[in-house]
């Protein structure tokens, strides 16, 4: 069915040639957009809220409504990429093996959240691969670093393998927008097949040469669950840069500092090398995570350009 009159829409995904239009009802139609959506250069992204009309059978993009709660990143090329728009929840999705758990990556997701004051949750996803001590004690380091003892994140263990722990994340995710980011591998897609069975979606394989995952999702996409809930699936990515955040700002971005605000000797506080840092004493008197402030100079020092990305 054409819609014949102006109509609102959102994107689930953007190609070259056009977006997929998804409404209320979960129902999908192909769409073209004008020239002037790319004239600010971001362009149409999943998640953006629409209004198209039929034009002699060919739904048309017009305008693209004011965004809320976007998500973006430094590009490899150095440019500030807008990953998905009106998101009221970003999932950070990582396993602890098979691709092997990078704190430096979940770091910069939260990040990029935070900065766009976007609520996150972790999911640690593939519990079913967890094997022996070693696993499990990663498991309770990342979620004392992370969760309500230290970060205050929601952290899911979860297996789409057996099921655990899936019930009580859809429960979380109810009438809310959300966007998945991970890295390549960790089972994103898998996630989104869980709770939405027979969509026509990818499942990849981790190299085994490599020990990473391969790219099975080419563009984020917007999936309906119905009930108002919507789950976005991105691009596995290998990096997550968050160049485009000012260093000043990104003291704001670990939300376990924000209780400390005011309380360092000098009011512009980076939390680096001024005497009398409230943070660093909290860091050694424990209540700050060690390994999250080691994250925060580390960030630091990637957008002063001083720092690696990862």
């Amino acid at each position: 069915m054409i819609h014949t009159e102006r109509s609102a829409f959102r994107i689930s995904s953007v190609g070259k040639r056009g977006v997929l239009l998804v409404d209320d009802e979960g129902r999908e139609f192909p769409a073209l957009a004008t020239g002037l959506m790319y004239r600010d250069g971001a362009g149409p992204v999943p998640g953006d809220r629409v209004i198209a009309c039929d034009r002699s059978g060919q739904l048309m993009v017009e305008d693209i409504l004011p965004r809320t709660g976007i998500l973006q990143r430094t590009s490899p090329m150095g440019r500030e990429q807008l990953i998905a728009a009106n998101v009221d929840r970003v999932l950070a999705v990582v396993a602890l093996r098979d691709p092997v758990l990078r704190t430096g990556f979940l770091d910069r997701v939260l990040a990029a959240s935070e900065w766009h004051s976007i609520p996150s949750s972790i999911v640690i996803n593939k519990m079913d691969l967890t094997a022996g001590e070693a696993d499990l004690e990663t498991l309770r380091t990342v979620v004392e670093d992370y969760g309500p003892g230290g970060a205050g994140y929601p952290v899911f263990p979860v297996s789409c393998s057996d099921g655990r722990g899936l019930a009580e994340l859809k429960e979380s995710l109810r009438g809310l927008t959300v966007v998945m980011s991970g890295p390549s591998g960790a089972g994103k897609t898998s996630l989104v097949l869980h709770f939405r069975p027979g969509l026509d979606l990818r499942v990849g394989r981790l190299n085994l040469k490599t020990s990473k995952g391969r790219h099975t999702t080419v563009s984020a996409r917007l999936v309906p669950l119905g009930g108002g809930t919507a789950l976005m699936d991105t691009p596995g990515l290998r990096m997550f840069s968050v160049e485009h955040i000012p260093a000043a700002d990104l003291k704001d971005c670990f939300p376990e500092f924000r209780p400390l605000a005011g309380m360092c000797q000098f009011k512009n506080c980076m939390h680096m090398a001024e005497p009398s840092c409230e943070v660093k004493r909290a860091c050694a008197e424990g209540r700050v995570r060690p390994a999250r402030y080691a994250s925060y100079r580390a960030l630091i020092d990637e957008v002063s350009g001083t720092g690696s990305r990862s």
